[in-house]
């Protein structure tokens, strides 16, 4: 029987490196969205790790980033292949003792769909919660349901911005196959990223450093911190390998300063500033 605890869930939970990553606002859109289409007051995107649930993006809760892994709800629904409801969780087996219902939130109400891989690993969920008892329609669960899928697409981009990277950095140094297979894994991410171009952006680079960049803008990064910039590839390569926490951005963030204020540091180059 599958549990939370599964060596191969918990082996594909880590290679997507989210765990304590910074959010870029990505995520927090689908927990709205999944609370306004039930109407509820708190909606998260959890992952689901070895001893404790990881709050993704949360909406409706404050100070909040983590809870345990207490069967009956985000632990129980992770394992699930369906959306997974309860209605009441005063009354409900499953959850009588769950520290959510019993404790000072007072859930009542909780529905969840599974992020789901590729490759059939479950990472986490999209859940909504109520303090009182509710019933759910179908068409709500199976958004709920592609709003998970929307979020297990975004973590195979952000895998892939991990995986270009890497593969690019040794292409001088490793010939042949790898370096072929690193050029696929690059086209992958210009494939992805491409995607993520549908909105207003400038038209050339931000990231250039020692002069402007007039490269096409590909993708979008964004720090700890919450800045981030329009790049090309290959500066998004740059900040991405400079600054480890660096990751794919939503587009609604703006900036990036802090890289930028980082290379100049480090290549004493005053002129390091956005266009």
């Amino acid at each position: 029987m599958l549990t939370h605890t599964d060596p191969e869930r918990l082996s594909a939970v880590h290679r997507y490196h989210i765990l304590d990553a910074p959010t870029d606002g990505s995520f927090d859109n689908v927990a709205r969205v999944a609370a306004g289409v039930f109407g509820t007051p708190i909606a998260t995107v959890t992952i689901v790790d070895v001893d404790r649930v990881w709050f993704a993006a949360c909406h409706g809760l404050s100070g909040v980033t983590e809870i345990g892994t207490e069967p009956g709800l985000c632990a129980s629904a992770v394992l699930q292949d369906e959306a997974y409801v309860v209605n009441d969780g005063a009354v409900d087996p499953r959850t009588l003792d769950h520290p959510l219902v019993r404790g000072e939130l007072g859930l009542r109400f909780y529905a969840a769909a599974p992020i789901i891989t590729g490759d059939g690993h479950r990472l986490g969920t999209v859940n909504v919660i109520d303090h009182e008892p509710r019933e759910v329609t179908d068409t709500q669960l199976a958004t709920l349901t592609a709003l998970a899928g929307i979020v297990a697409d975004q973590l195979e981009l952000r895998l892939a911005a991990i995986q270009a990277v890497r593969a690019e950095r040794g292409l001088d140094q490793i010939p042949g196959p790898r370096a072929t297979a690193s050029a696929k894994l690059a086209g992958q991410l210009r494939h992805l990223a491409a995607n993520h171009l549908d909105g207003e952006h400038p038209p050339v680079c931000e990231l250039g450093l020692s002069s402007p960049c007039d490269k096409p803008v590909e993708v979008k990064v964004a720090d700890p911190w919450g800045d981030s910039a329009w790049a090309c590839i290959q500066h998004a390569e740059d900040v991405i390998i400079t600054e480890r926490s660096t990751f794919i951005a939503d587009q609604n963030l703006s900036g990036l300063a802090r890289y930028l204020q980082s290379a100049q540091r480090n290549t004493g180059d005053p002129a390091g500033t956005p266009r």
